[in-house]
């Protein structure tokens, strides 16, 4: 027989699942923002390899905003690796290190949207159990 108490106890689970479910739904977004970043910052080095010393092009530097700018006879790129800290490669090393880093980031999301799905079902079948124990409660 369940009593009042237990069914607190189980709302309050059910309630801490649902804030563990935002969470991720927050880490989830995080997450994508970082694989568009990672993913324009591969077009752009693109953009600038591809173009001829002198050319004019835009480049984007965050919030939708763009500025010109005229490619340059160094075809390396500069990418941050941690604490500030960071390293000049050459475009294909550096397309390369920004495709790991996609994928990276892309398993991580399938990770957490795996962990998001598990979490909708346990607090989905929690809260069918508390409906049919609160049931059984009130018929008493």
């Amino acid at each position: 027989m369940t009593t009042e108490a237990e069914l607190r106890e189980s709302a309050m689970r059910i309630e801490n699942a649902k804030a563990q479910l935002e969470g991720l739904g927050r880490q989830r977004e995080l997450i994508q923002l970082a694989v568009e970043e990672h993913a324009r910052a591969r077009e752009t080095i693109k953009n600038l390899t591809t173009g001829k010393p002198g050319d004019e092009v835009m480049i984007p530097v965050g919030a939708d905003a763009y500025v010109y700018a005229k490619v340059s006879e160094r075809r390396e790129a500069v990418l941050g690796v941690g604490s500030n800290v960071s390293i000049q490669r050459a475009p294909e090393e550096a397309d390369k290190l920004l495709e790991v880093r996609i994928d990276e980031l892309s398993q991580t999301f399938r990770k957490v949207s795996e962990r998001a799905e598990q979490l909708e079902a346990m607090i989905q079948q929690a809260t069918e159990k508390l409906q049919e124990q609160y049931d059984a409660l009130q018929a008493q």
